[in-house]
């Protein structure tokens, strides 16, 4: 039985993930810094900050284990990880965590396959609508930095010693997603009937590049399955979303509606999107579900 070795396992991907692989008959292990409510029968929890090296040494000696997927760090919304004073929380702690963990897997030469979540905002910078692997990482915030930096140590400090895989994962969602980001604070908005808040969003006319993170987990899993050599790929939804439809969704869904003609429409958050034609081919990647799904499955949670 091929043992999955989680960290923060109880965030959303991790709860995920770890329902998906013991329902696969996995055996999962799960790195987090606390236990709480969210954990999952059959799954073996260790508390692990990832901060102490001897203890992840102790923890990995113990479980060995054949897949690693490095999901935990600390994440900030938008516009707190703007903010210059972040970056011990966005930069310099999730560093560490990333180096010691690698660090320990090549002392140990735990044949494993390690796989690392960076994100979209490797390339905050970038002028391209559309991102594909091939781009250049360019970002100037710390969370983003921290992700380039760690794909870099990884690069540098595993080769024919570990096989590693580096995520680039756009925006998800689902039940599970932390409450200070924005689609779970748009639903209650919109339970509170907090207008101002709604249409504030509603003129921004934010859209990008968002998935179902179910969607977004399945991939994952058939990655830790693949035999092939893959350095980093982009798992995304492909096609352009526009949070002002999900908003006229829940209008519906709550019956009442704001106020759509205060002013014209911001652009100003028009971000690029990622392409999934790489996954497609190499793990045939699907999106089965959008962010209206996500809204279902909240609202009925």
């Amino acid at each position: 039985m091929k043992k999955i070795l989680i960290t923060g396992a109880l965030g959303q991907n991790g709860q995920i993930l770890s329902k998906i692989y013991i329902k696969k008959k996995f055996k999962v292990f799960g790195f987090v810094k606390r236990v709480n409510k969210n954990k999952i029968r059959d799954v073996k929890y260790y508390i692990n900050n990832l901060k102490n090296k001897i203890i992840i040494h102790n923890h990995l000696k113990k479980i060995s284990p054949d897949v690693v997927i490095h999901l935990a760090s600390t994440n900030n919304s938008y516009i707190d990880r703007r903010k210059k004073d972040n970056y011990k929380i966005n930069y310099s702690e999730n560093f560490l965590i990333t180096k010691n963990l690698i660090d320990t897997l090549v002392k140990l030469k735990i044949k494993t396959l390690f796989i690392f979540a960076g994100s979209s905002v490797m390339y905050e910078n970038s002028k391209k609508k559309i991102i594909t692997e091939n781009d250049k990482f360019n970002s100037n915030e710390y969370y983003g930095k921290y992700k380039i930096d760690s794909f870099k140590y990884i690069i540098a400090n595993t080769s024919n010693i570990l096989k590693t895989i580096t995520l680039i994962l756009f925006n998800h969602d689902s039940k599970y997603r932390n409450k200070k980001f924005l689609v779970p604070k748009l639903i209650n908005a919109f339970k509170q009937k907090n207008i101002k808040y709604i249409q504030k969003i509603y003129y921004e006319n934010i859209s990008g590049d968002f998935s179902h993170a179910e969607d977004i987990c399945n991939g994952i899993f058939k990655l830790s399955l693949t035999n092939s050599n893959i350095e980093k790929i982009i798992l995304s939804n492909g096609k352009r979303f526009y949070i002002n439809k999900l908003i006229i969704y829940l209008e519906k869904r709550f019956k009442f509606k704001i106020n759509k003609k205060l002013k014209s429409f911001s652009n100003k958050n028009f971000k690029f999107i990622g392409s999934n034609n790489y996954a497609k081919k190499k793990i045939n990647y699907k999106n089965k579900k959008n962010l209206i799904d996500v809204c279902k499955d909240i609202l009925k949670n």
